[in-house]
């Protein structure tokens, strides 16, 4: 199914939410109205949607469209995104799509799947993910959760630029990815760097671990994650750090966990990151809280 050109887009959001679920928590067997992201902050679920299954890692997305049963399942508690949106509305007001989501059965969930494809000027016609690893997310979720849930004044425009800017990360980085499958390539490097980032990684330790040489190995995960290896690990320790100030875990604590030498090396790095100090970040208002509109 082609939806057109992106530049005819004018989205909406309809439900945005943080939350999270213990272990075994299921949405579905359903099929949903408008579109969802589903973002993993930290824990792990699982998607089966016709005869697929994907395993959904902290940092990963799943993006579901309107004609496909899917049933979603955390597998250990899990902090999550919920975005549910429209691709064009006249309208940018949210219209909750929780009255039309549909039961569905196991033989819906089994059918094959709907591909949907948008047409993106200047370059070939883009075949939109189920399943995707995305940086820079993570901080614009958060900001469309507090559009949502605070109902500042002109939310509705604030939020559709904010699905805008949201859906051209997707674009970007799903295009960087397409051309030679390097997200299977560079999995094991990932995987490692996020499960030990106290660690100093190099590049050839990384390399090694995908089976390649280093020269090309930064080539593959330039294309895949749109920045080097060094700065992914940056990123991933700073994406980490925040989870932990807002679980309150003391800051010396997790400068330690996460392999900084003092912390005031980490206080630096963290503001040079985001722009706060750790201490200014632990005191923002808790996004989360959203109006108890839950999914």
């Amino acid at each position: 199914m082609h939806l057109g050109s992106l530049y005819d887009c004018s989205p909406a959001v309809n439900f945005a939410s943080r939350d999270a679920a213990n272990a075994n928590v299921q949405w579905g067997p359903r099929i949903i109205p408008d579109w969802q992201f589903f973002y993993i902050i930290s824990g792990e679920a699982s998607l089966e949607m016709g005869r697929s299954r994907y395993r959904i890692s902290p940092g990963e997305c799943v993006m579901l469209g309107p004609l496909n049963a899917h049933l979603l399942e955390t597998t250990k508690a899990t902090e999550y995104y919920s975005v549910h949106f429209a691709f064009r509305s006249d309208s940018p007001i949210p219209v909750h799509p929780g009255y039309l989501i549909r039961e569905a059965d196991t033989e819906q969930l089994a059918m094959e799947l709907k591909r949907y494809r948008i047409a993106i000027p200047g370059e070939t016609d883009l075949e939109l993910p189920r399943h995707f690893s995305i940086i820079l997310a993570e901080q614009i979720f958060a900001r469309i959760v507090r559009e949502y849930s605070r109902e500042y004044i002109a939310y509705p425009f604030a939020l559709r630029t904010l699905m805008m800017e949201l859906l051209t990360l997707v674009v970007r980085s799903t295009m960087s990815t397409q051309t030679d499958d390097p997200v299977r390539k560079t999995g094991p490097a990932l995987d490692a760097m996020r499960e030990q980032p106290a660690r100093h990684w190099t590049v050839s330790e990384l390399a090694e671990l995908c089976g390649y040489h280093p020269g090309y190995f930064t080539v593959i995960f330039h294309q895949e994650m749109g920045q080097k290896p060094k700065q992914y690990m940056i990123s991933e320790r700073i994406k980490q750090a925040k989870q932990a100030l807002l679980r309150g875990e003391p800051i010396e604590a997790i400068a330690n966990a996460l392999g900084y030498a003092s912390i005031h090396y980490f206080s630096n790095n963290f503001k040079k990151e985001t722009g706060l100090s750790p201490s200014e970040f632990r005191q923002l208002p808790n996004a989360a809280k959203s109006k108890d509109r839950k999914e």
